[in-house]
């Protein structure tokens, strides 16, 4: 890597070839170490880049460890006539548990060969061309995921692991036009998907073995209109269809309810003046199981649908800006997913949760105090509660009702660099308290991070903090005044990082 930099003494003058990169590493408490090294080479109609990262750490928790390795490339050439590419990347995981993640986990200690590992292979390819005002395109993709857990107690190991593959093919049409002095941008889309599954599990000597396999095609309609004018208004609409097929013995009871699913997003914006906007949004979102862990015994769960309405103020002067909006949403037939259960000699299950709804109001700002000094604000109110018997009206655990967040940067002219930011959290309710009987609460907490920054040459240096006063506080608390675990201490990490 060392030898990379004298590569980039070939760029000389316009349109000639570069080539850049970075080198950085990071250490940091709680056993965090990270490394980072890309490449990226450009010239005129051609792009190349790599990367290569390593990310470890632990947490304050004897025994938990995380490894991840991560590697890409990529490829792009472009002409006149359009252009043509490919990607591809590989990711790797492994974790140790400091203790089972099951229902043995308050009453036992730690088991050293508690271990997940995960690991994703992805890799597309895409052509798009071009005609007049009419762009073609279709990208291939294929995406494998592997896992494999390991699970150990007083009487023996539960192995498990899965494999998936996914095929897809994504062709497009786009078309750029004007209708009188409407502009618009017409885009019609097909998916094709193939995916299959296979898992396999061995407990004490018994194993099973399952596959499934599924099919997808889904048509995608978008239309974009730009009138223009001093008020500049846009409207945008889309659509997707998609229809799931798959073995017989994988459908659920009601399957012509699941096997369609429909999206679709609104969208339109005007400008007020020419310092402030206005938007509204509508969408409703769809996600389908594909984990297979279900306590109906590998069986799809009913589809999740989400509808989210937004509308909001954007106002942009010379040095402050300020955002408005409010936002409502409605989750119905949530896909959850329980780790801490066994059923039907499953580790954890995944089920359909009753109906739910959020609805709130988010304020952000900023402004220039001085040529060195801006201030960044954030603060949310939202209220998220139960929509259908039998939990009807009752606020969902766990989702505070306030967020705050302050920050302040200090850019001087020179090489240092410096921000100092605070969040603060109301105090929320303990989990799995449905009906309002636990009268204690999470307590309200503030954290401080900081962050600074010296530069030396095409050496970066930086000392980030969090958690500086040190502040002890929940993570999760999913019973009343018991199965508490708190987030981390005050973390220190200092990273060096070399562009060239």
């Amino acid at each position: 890597m060392l030898a990379l930099p004298a590569l980039a003494q070939q760029a000389s003058g316009p349109g000639a070839a570069a080539t850049s990169g970075e080198v950085s590493a990071e250490l940091g408490g709680y056993g965090q170490r990270s490394a980072h090294a890309s490449v990226a080479r450009d010239q005129p109609g051609l792009s190349l880049d790599a990367a290569l990262d390593i990310v470890r750490s632990s947490n304050y928790r004897d025994g938990s460890v995380f490894l991840e390795r991560a590697a890409s490339l990529g490829g792009e050439w472009k002409s006149r006539q359009g252009r043509y590419g490919f990607s591809a990347g590989k990711v790797e995981q492994q974790t140790r548990y400091p203790a089972p993640f099951n229902t043995f986990a308050m009453v036992l200690a730690a088991w050293p060969d508690d271990r997940y590992r995960y690991d994703v292979s992805r890799a597309s390819a895409f052509v798009q061309r071009y005609l007049g005002n009419v762009e073609l395109g279709v990208e291939a993709t294929v995406r494998e995921k592997r896992a494999a857990t390991t699970y150990a107690n007083d009487t023996g190991t539960d192995v498990s692991s899965y494999r998936s593959r996914q095929l897809q093919l994504a062709p497009r049409l786009r078309h750029y036009g004007k209708l009188g002095t409407v502009g618009t941008d017409t885009e019609v889309g097909v998916d094709l998907m193939q995916w299959q599954r296979r898992t396999a599990r061995v407990t004490d000597d018994v194993s099973s073995d399952l596959t499934r396999r599924q099919h997808a095609r889904a048509l995608l309609l978008r239309e974009e209109l730009d009138f223009g004018g001093v008020r500049a208004p846009r409207l945008l609409a889309s659509l997707r269809h998609e229809q799931f097929h798959l073995d017989p013995a994988d459908r659920p009871a009601g399957g012509s309810d699941w096997e369609h699913q429909r999206a679709w997003d609104l969208q339109a914006s005007v400008l007020l003046r020419p310092d402030l906007s206005a938007y509204a949004k509508t969408a409703r979102n769809y996600r389908i199981d594909d984990d297979g862990y279900t306590s109906a015994g590998y069986r799809p769960l009913a589809g999740q649908l989400r509808y989210q309405r937004e509308v909001g103020l954007n106002w942009s002067g010379k040095d402050r800006s300020a955002s408005l909006r409010l936002f409502s949403e409605r989750l119905v037939t949530k896909i959850v997913f329980d780790p801490s259960l066994v059923e039907l000699n499953q580790q954890g299950y995944a089920g359909n949760f009753e109906p739910a709804r959020r609805d709130g109001v988010a304020i952000e700002a900023s402004t220039t105090l001085s040529p060195a000094l801006r201030f960044e604000g954030q603060l949310q109110q939202a209220h998220a509660r139960y929509d259908n018997y039998p939990y009807d009206g009752a606020d969902i655990a766990l989702v505070p009702k306030t967020l705050a967040s302050a920050r302040l940067y200090w850019t001087p002219p020179g090489r240092a660099t410096a921000d100092l930011g605070v969040q603060w959290l109301r105090a929320l309710r303990y989990g799995n308290d449905f009906g309002h009987s636990c009268l204690a609460r999470v307590p309200a907490f503030a954290t401080l991070d900081g962050h600074y920054g010296y530069k030396v040459g095409a050496w970066q240096l930086e000392l980030a903090a969090s958690n500086l006063a040190n502040r002890r506080h929940y993570g999760a608390a999913r019973a009343c005044r018991s199965s508490i675990y708190q987030n981390d201490t005050r973390q220190l990490r200092l990273s060096a990082r070399y562009r060239f």
